[in-house]
This record gives C-alpha cells, structure tokens and sequence, in this order.
C-alpha cells in the first residue's frame, strides 16, 4: 500500500494517542509528502496524576510542542480540560456533528484520504466513546452528500489493548502494519516523553513502546512495527 501524499486525519481520545498508535503512520506521510491532521476530543480530565498537578495549559504546551515536532499542518481541540470531566458524558450526536463538519479539521474541510481512530477493545471508556462517535461519523454516504475516507483504520495503544469490557466478543486483530525501525521506535519514545505528564511508571513509558513495536513486529517477520485494523478501504 503506498501512503505517498495522503491526508491522514487522526482522531484522538486525548492528546498523546496520537503519538502512541500512529507516530509511525505520521511519519511516513509526512516523510512522503502527505498532510497529517489531528482532532483531539480531549485534552483529559485530571488535574491531578500521580501526585504530580497538571494544567490545562501544561496539556496545550505538551500538544504544541508534539504538533511542532510532528508537523502536523493543523489540530483541533474538541473540549478543554477545564469544561468536562470525561467525553463520554457528552451526547454522542454532538461529537458525530463536529466530526463530520464543525471542527476546523473536520471531514468535510479537510477531505481525508485516510482516518485513523482508537480501537473499541480498550480498558478505558473515553477511547470506546471516541471510536463509537469517529466510526458512525465515518458511516457509508453518497459522496455528493458527505466525504467519505478511501481508507479507515483503528489503531492501539500500549496499556489499553489487554482489557475491554468488548474483549467477550472479540480482541484488536491487526491486519495491516507498517514495518519501523529501531530508530523509529526511539525517537516514537522520545515524542512521548514530551507528554511528560502523561509518563507512567508501570504503563505509559519507553519499555512498553518497545515492547508493543517488537509483539507486532514478530507478527509480521521483522523487528519493529505498528500494528491497524481496516474498517474499510476502496480504491
């Protein structure tokens, strides 16, 4: 699959998902010549992890910076930190409506070729809440009528994919990767530290970056990966 001068609009449940399941991706667009986008519905809504405060503007400096360093062309932020708690108290319609159309990276403004969203096995419900609004705002129309994406995939993140209250009915099942490099994995790791109150002690932190990069790597024959799952993809 050649992911020359795509435009890849990310849809995350938080700032710092993106770097987690999709620096890969980015990269190699950006490297390629392509556009990347990045619709954050949330910038969290703790004020307080592990002991250490967090801001509203520690999470926007931390976003800058990721964004800088990404290049991502542009981003939105759905809700402040300061304006809710959790995003899966909000009525789905109004997150699906500005997907769609009134986020400034919305569908219909930025026109997509790939939309990459969180998976629905997860431990944490902010992630399910988002892929249940990304997917339905994603849902076959007329193309006259809506944008509608040539390639959409989920993808995952390291601490959240071994526990779902979905993981009855199935599991996140990779069937497309994109092959990384070591260098890859440590610069992806070094992106993440910038979210520096994000950094996790048995969770969110370099070893796990690694580990993950080398599971999906072995999948596929090679030493390090990222790993998606198509929803759909037409050519």
């Amino acid at each position: 699959m050649n992911l020359g001068k795509e435009r890849l609009l990310i849809i995350a449940p938080h700032a710092d998902d993106e770097v987690l399941g999709c620096f890969g991706l980015i990269n190699k667009i950006k490297n390629n010549g392509g556009e990347v986008f990045l619709q954050v519905l949330s910038l969290g809504g703790y004020n307080k992890l592990e002991g250490k405060t967090v801001t509203e503007n520690d999470w926007k400096n931390e976003l800058t910076r990721v964004v800088d360093t990404l290049k991502i062309n542009d981003y939105d932020i759905a809700y402040s930190n300061h304006e809710f708690q959790h995003i899966d108290t909000k009525p789905q319609h109004e997150l699906i409506g500005y997907i769609e159309s009134k986020s400034k990276v919305s569908l219909q403004k930025i026109k997509p070729t790939v939309v990459a969203i969180p998976t629905i096995f997860s431990a944490h419900q902010d992630h399910i809440f988002a892929y249940k609004v990304a997917i339905s705002a994603l849902r076959p129309h007329q193309q006259k009528i809506m944008h509608m994406p040539e390639l959409v995939i989920s993808y995952e993140a390291p601490d959240y994919h071994f526990w779902s209250p979905y993981s009855e009915f199935g599991k996140f099942l990779p069937n497309f990767y994109l092959k990384l490099s070591k260098d890859d994995v440590e610069r992806k790791s070094k992106t993440f530290e910038m979210y520096s109150s994000q950094m996790r002690e048995n969770q969110r932190n370099a070893e796990n970056i690694f580990s993950l990069a080398k599971t999906r790597g072995n999948e596929i024959g090679v030493d390090f990966a990222e790993a998606f799952h198509i929803h759909r993809f037409y050519d």
